[in-house]
């Protein structure tokens, strides 16, 4: 279960009031597995986000963003879980925000995908790239990935019907949501592939799944969100 970032504000008032602290919350009730940072989790400042991060139960990651006073990276630029018999990495990558963040540079996705890829490759069976990026331009990433086997990327102009197997590469790559502001988290992706003998990915059946109000709370997640609530 994965995410790409830009998750903990903008998308609701109450994540918001709470500067990301609930939907910390709610992903680790839902058993996450990773997510990537995005700018909106940056613009907490680094203060409210390491509280953030040490909350979380999950990975974040990102290949891309320093902490400036160190010159490290912010977070891990992966995470290798093990999925049945199969090691999977998670390869962040964060989208250069619009504006200057204090205390943090993100480094251009391109520079630093290669060599992040690589690094993550070397100990799995399979390379996800997690990727806070339009979807276009994550795409283009992938000449120079050729380790990648999914894509899974944010920001599309235009939702994408089905899985894409992108030109040149044996990636498949997904969306599963147009974020909009005060509207995000309407729509859940689910995507079953079989793992050829190969390493490739193959028979991909793929949905991006409308949460609609015909389908029923969950009686855990609401009572959650209610101790939340002011």
């Amino acid at each position: 279960m994965l995410d790409t970032g830009d998750a903990l504000i903008g998308g609701g008032i109450l994540g918001d009031l709470t500067q990301g602290e609930v939907i910390v919350a709610g992903m680790n009730q839902m058993g996450y597995d990773a997510m990537a940072l995005g700018p909106k989790e940056l613009s907490l400042g680094l203060d409210v986000l390491r509280l953030r991060l040490a909350e979380a139960e999950f990975p974040i990651v990102s290949a891309n963003v320093v902490d400036t006073a160190t010159g490290e990276l912010l977070v891990p630029p992966h995470v290798v879980l093990d999925v049945g018999p199969y090691r999977v990495a998670v390869v962040g990558l964060t989208r250069v925000p619009d504006a200057d963040l204090r205390g943090v540079r993100v480094l251009p996705p391109a520079e630093v995908a290669p060599a992040a890829v690589a690094a993550a490759a070397a100990g799995a069976d399979l390379v996800i790239l997690l990727a806070n990026l339009s979807f276009k331009s994550a795409q283009s990433l992938l000449a120079n990935l050729p380790q990648v086997d999914l894509l899974v990327g944010a920001l599309p102009g235009q939702l994408p019907a089905q899985a894409a197997r992108v030109p040149g590469t044996s990636a498949l790559a997904v969306t599963a949501e147009q974020p909009m502001e005060r509207h995000t988290g309407r729509r859940v992706g689910r995507l079953a592939v079989t793992l050829n003998p190969g390493g490739t990915l193959g028979h991909e059946q793929w949905s991006s799944i409308s949460i609609t109000p015909d389908i029923q709370d969950d009686v855990e997640m609401r009572a959650l969100l209610d101790t939340f609530r002011p």
